[in-house]
């Protein structure tokens, strides 16, 4: 294990000697230029694909009882892509899609056990992992030119756009699914997810499917994470209810900022350093200690999240804000579990792509 991670270590040295070094003194000096991300990710890659993915190309989740779901089966093709790893990124898709795509209106099934029978244990979707996979393909078909790739990337952000994107009030939002959410379907619906608008995803997409263009996701994401701040700390629930206009932590759900929330400095902050207002108030309320999972009614701390994976997410949030470098545990990834490892790699990821100076 040792001696592998130095093999990522190394690679992220030789990225960085590589990267563009321009000098700056704050996050809106950074330049929007997109490096080769494989010598940052290949060294981490290695170590997550020999932990969490089969040799089928399943992606599993350690964390909740060895399942696997559409969202980590596009968070493995992404980092596949970024690796420059075509052989397992072929294998993640291949399964993803003789597993998954069982639906008959294009989406991915959300949830596969490997223990149950039938192994797909909830057939609706889930939007972000649909996102995931359709940015993964779009990626995959740019990096080696296979124009089946991008045509499978359109089909489903079109779908993603035509099902589960449902106007509340005078803006469109992206539902969690097609399905179970809505205003009849929630006490206090429609009900959302901050965590599955995946800006970087919706951006990209957006330019190859003018129906998710149309829907306009990334202003209504924005908007929802500049009002949806709740409790002493700011900061958004996982479920927020849209039911009365201005956004609520959503009845039916714990109202805390919790591990799926987490995810919404890192979507932002990968989006580019233009994000620095809606970023603020993730490190005031993370202060040194870094993310942690927050009672929002009470203000309570429920978990302090030290894994490395966590405290990457705030090293890309200062690194947004003010340049500051990445710290040692950002930069020497070691898988741990399934959620904070892949989250550390994605921060090392948008970290390459958005900020390189950083690493």
């Amino acid at each position: 294990m040792t001696g592998r991670r130095h093999v990522c270590a190394l690679a992220l040295a030789v990225a960085t000697m590589m990267a563009p070094q321009p000098s700056f003194a704050a996050a809106d000096a950074l330049p929007e230029v997109r490096v080769q991300p494989i010598d940052y990710l290949v060294g981490g890659w290695e170590l997550y694909r020999s932990r969490f993915v089969t040799d089928e190309g399943r992606v599993v989740d350690d964390d909740n009882g060895a399942i696997s779901h559409s969202e980590g089966q596009g968070y493995g093709m992404l980092l596949a892509v970024a690796a420059g790893d075509r052989p397992s990124f072929e294998k993640l898709w291949n399964w993803t899609s003789q597993e998954l795509f069982i639906r008959k209106d294009g989406l991915a099934a959300w949830r596969w056990d490997p223990g149950a029978e039938p192994r797909v244990t909830d057939m609706n979707d889930a939007s972000d992992g649909d996102l995931l996979i359709a940015w993964a393909l779009l990626r995959a078909a740019e990096a080696w030119n296979v124009p089946e790739w991008r045509g499978s990337a359109t089909r489903i952000a079109d779908a993603v756009a035509e099902l589960a994107v449902k106007p509340a009030g005078s803006r469109s939002v992206l539902m969690p699914a097609v399905s179970g959410f809505s205003a009849g379907e929630q006490p206090d619906g429609p009900v959302v997810n901050l965590s599955y608008w995946v800006f970087p995803a919706i951006e990209d997409l957006s330019a190859v499917s003018p129906t998710l263009a149309k829907a306009n996701l990334s202003q209504s994401g924005r908007d929802l994470a500049a009002s949806a701040r709740f409790g002493e700390q700011g900061l958004p629930s996982d479920w927020i209810s849209l039911a009365k206009g201005t956004p609520a932590p959503a009845r039916s759900f714990p109202a805390m900022f919790g591990w799926n929330a987490v995810r919404v400095p890192l979507y932002l902050a990968w989006s580019g350093p233009a994000e620095r207002d809606l970023l603020a108030s993730y490190r005031e309320s993370w202060g040194t200690a870094g993310p942690k999972i927050v009672d929002l009614d009470t203000g309570l701390v429920i978990d302090p999240l030290p894994a490395a994976g966590y405290g990457a997410i705030a090293d890309l949030v200062a690194c947004a804000l003010d340049g500051r470098p990445a710290g040692d545990a950002t930069r020497n990834f070691e898988p741990t579990t399934y959620y904070p490892s892949t989250l550390h790699l994605l921060s090392l990821l948008a970290l390459a792509e958005r900020y390189p100076r950083c690493l």
